[in-house]
């Protein structure tokens, strides 16, 4: 980040904020995918805007929201992509509800919509989709068949949003908003990523070669440089402003710390059986027929993840009391419960995990740390291509006027992701380093490997993915976070 570094601080010495020179709106985009395509990608020859490619699903996401053949992109988004994380069901209603209005109080920056809104949806099991059946945004409420309203179309056609349209572009920004500042940001990032790579370096460093410190390494790699690089980038320089969302930088750091004061993070939580249980999701939706494909895909991730660590623990400890007697372990699982909040949070009388060591702990710890750290942070941030890239459908701001797409907050986007968070990385499917596995354990690796192109190949949720879906293809996802 060098010449990055020279430019920002030369620009403030004389006075200057770069980020300030997006602030101008007065240039937009029509609601025309190829203009936008073609502003913002003719030139750039790294790779072209299809490209799948470099961590980059490519410019894909117009195509995936248009096969639907709907107008309602919310129901959509809610159904098949990672914004599902983020649905509760009321069992009193039979509904499934989004509820982002503890994002209202924020200020946004000047010229766009504040963030913030509810949603309701109704399975549809003819189509195994939901339904948006209701929008409150801001004291308008949309119920009823709102989406064949005749003048918001009309409005929408002349690159107007009103009405419905208007309320579900800035769900979908605040969607956006929610996901990159708490999912992304907080939780992996600021919460579990670096301090697990910190933890983890610091445990093993005079073994380097035990056995848990090698299981670790694929899932450490580069995680604190990472987050250190994004945090200056974002923060110090202001780069978080378009780019997580329309909001201050100073607000996104208030909205952080709400988050961390107020829904403090529980590792246990983030187990998916518990993850779906906390949001009372039905069987119609985790079974093995449902719709919330997000959960289904994690939990078959999750469930490959914990059959691969006991493979590990069997070839490399006879037996359970050499792993549970075993110092370097005892070690590191003591300074993760010193370092890690969310794992000083979980219940040790709920039998998922302790401070005292189990082979049932650690493996739910790993099974959770490698599902979150791995899979994830794909599905919220190099699958990110399917919006960042696709602002007609799922805008990461919209004007308080309604009025078209901002060009210089698009274009910086599209630049910003491009340049880095879409690079590429270690992933999964790679053939791993002589370094990772030895002797027996190498096969536990191999064999998930080999289970995870299966899925790929064979599962139906896991298939709509890269250029036609919401989700990075398996052969693409990495293995830490490292961007």
């Amino acid at each position: 980040m060098g010449y990055l570094d020279v430019g920002i601080a030369l620009a403030r010495n004389f006075g200057f904020e770069p980020i300030e020179s997006l602030y101008d709106m007065s240039d937009r985009f029509a609601f025309d995918n190829e203009g936008i395509i073609k502003a913002t990608w003719n030139g750039f020859k790294y790779l072209k805007a299809r490209d799948v490619a470099m961590a980059s699903n490519g410019v894909h996401g117009v195509k995936v929201v248009e096969s639907y053949g709907t107008r309602d992109t919310l129901g959509v988004l809610m159904t098949d992509s990672v914004f599902s994380a983020h649905l509760v069901y009321n069992s009193a209603t039979d509904r499934y509800e989004l509820d982002l209005s503890n994002l209202e109080g924020y200020t946004p920056l000047e010229g766009y919509m504040k963030i913030g809104g509810k949603a309701v949806f109704k399975l549809d099991k003819s189509l195994n989709r939901l339904n948006t059946t209701e929008l409150v945004f801001f004291g308008e409420t949309f119920s009823g068949n709102f989406h064949a309203d005749a003048g918001t179309e009309a409005a929408y056609q002349n690159n107007q949003l009103v009405g419905w349209r208007k309320a579900e572009k800035a769900i979908i920004a605040s969607l956006l908003s929610l996901t990159n500042l708490v999912m992304h940001v907080k939780d992996l990032h600021l919460e579990l990523a670096a301090a697990f790579q910190a933890v983890s370096v610091d445990s093993f460093a005079d073994d380097v070669d035990h056995p848990l410190s090698r299981l670790l390494r694929p899932f450490i790699h580069r995680s604190i440089q990472a987050t250190n690089d994004n945090f200056k980038l974002l923060f110090d320089y202001n780069a978080a402003e378009f780019s997580l969302s329309p909001l201050p930088t100073q607000e996104q750091l208030k909205l952080i710390d709400t988050f961390i004061k107020d829904e403090p993070l529980a590792l246990e939580d983030l187990d998916m059986a518990n993850y779906a249980a906390k949001r009372n999701m039905p069987a119609e939706a985790t079974g093995a027929h449902g719709f919330w494909r997000w959960h289904k895909r994690t939990a078959a991730i999750e469930a490959m993840y914990a059959k691969m660590m006991n493979c590990y623990i069997d070839a490399n400890w006879a037996t359970e009391a050499e792993l549970l007697n075993d110092v370097a372990v005892q070690k590191w699982w003591g300074s993760m419960f010193d370092h890690i909040p969310a794992l000083k949070r979980v219940n040790p009388d709920n039998g998922w995990a302790g401070r005292t060591l189990t082979r049932k702990g650690l493996v739910n710890v790993l099974k959770v740390m490698t599902t979150w750290l791995s899979w994830v942070h794909e599905d919220v941030g190099h699958s990110a291509a399917a919006y960042v890239y696709n602002p007609v459908h799922t805008p990461m701001a919209v004007p308080a006027d309604g009025k078209g797409i901002p060009f210089r907050m698009v274009s910086f986007n599209v630049a910003a992701y491009r340049g880095f968070v879409f690079l590429n990385r270690a992933k999964l499917l790679d053939a791993p380093p002589a370094d990772w596995h030895v002797g027996k354990d190498e096969q536990c690796y191999l064999d998930f490997q080999e289970a995870l192109r299966d899925l790929g190949d064979n599962n139906p949720d896991f298939a709509k993915c890269g250029a036609d879906g919401f989700y990075s293809c398996v052969d693409q996802v990495e293995t830490a976070v490292s961007s």
